[in-house]
């Protein structure tokens, strides 16, 4: 777009989505972009669903990535540097008149900086609304009617069907093999941090998996992929419209007094 076309659009379209994804590592069978690919894909359908209400920003293409540093190819940002990326991106929109955006991460590694970057949004601009969400998130109940393998979570056969749906070119199916897909296979580190679901013990990929994956790609589908899609995209299009039509929070007359420690 051109800035008189993007000027144009501000005066229709009340939302902007922006896509986070990653440069990482997706097993020998996924390219290193499909993080970013599947948010931007997804942003794609809900836009056109919404037209003319929704555009899209461009799309964040590193992430926080160092738990895949153990494979060429993967690139990192660091905690801080993400969450200023991120930041910055929704204060330049907020300039620009926007006050609902939506942030849709296809990189679950980035979820805790999404979080504090929100937390410092909503609190230096509280005259907007921001949200965000994953992509498998919207759907565990589609996900878990698959009979997915116990242990999952990077390049498995529910990351792999998304992609064989919304960008089969991401996919080399002739190098795709099964990743650690049982909590027994792995080491007693990566056993105890899958143990409690409550206690966060991240470990990194290659000490998980030699190939960087957890769970089944062989046993993916486009099929599976766009049923995954589809319930994401039903879903996330009806909280959006209910989001577009939320009035907006008042604007404090007075900057809020700092609270003591």
């Amino acid at each position: 777009m051109t800035w008189p076309e993007v000027e144009a659009a501000r005066e229709v379209a009340p939302l902007v989505i922006v896509p986070l994804g990653s440069c990482e590592q997706h097993g020998r069978g996924m390219a290193l972009q499909t993080d970013t690919v599947r948010a931007v894909e997804l942003a794609k359908l809900v836009a056109e669903r919404m037209a003319p209400r929704a555009v899209i920003a461009p799309e964040t293409t590193v992430g926080l990535s160092e738990h895949h540093m153990g494979f060429p190819g993967t690139l990192t940002l660091s905690p801080q540097t993400l969450q200023q990326v991120i930041y910055e991106i929704v204060h330049s929109l907020h300039r620009h008149g926007w006050r609902k955006v939506f942030l849709l991460n296809g990189h679950g590694g980035n979820n805790a900086v999404v979080d504090i970057a929100s937390i410092r949004i909503r609190a230096d601009f509280p005259d907007m609304h921001l949200a965000s969400s994953g992509i498998s998130a919207l759907v565990p109940d589609v996900i878990s009617q698959e009979g997915v393998s116990e242990l999952r979570g990077h390049s498995c056969e529910v990351e792999t069907s998304q992609a064989l749906y919304l960008a089969p070119e991401l996919v080399r199916t002739e190098s795709l093999v099964p990743g650690t897909h049982r909590r027994s296979d792995l080491d007693p580190a990566g056993r105890l941090s899958r143990m409690h679901p409550a206690i966060h013990f991240p470990q990194p990929y290659h000490r998980l998996d030699p190939n960087g994956a957890l769970g089944d790609a062989t046993v993916a589908s486009a099929e599976f992929g766009e049923r995954q899609v589809n319930a994401a995209l039903d879903r996330l299009t009806s909280f959006l419209e209910q989001f577009i039509a939320l009035p907006l929070p008042g604007t404090p007359s007075a900057p809020a007094t700092p609270h003591s420690v």
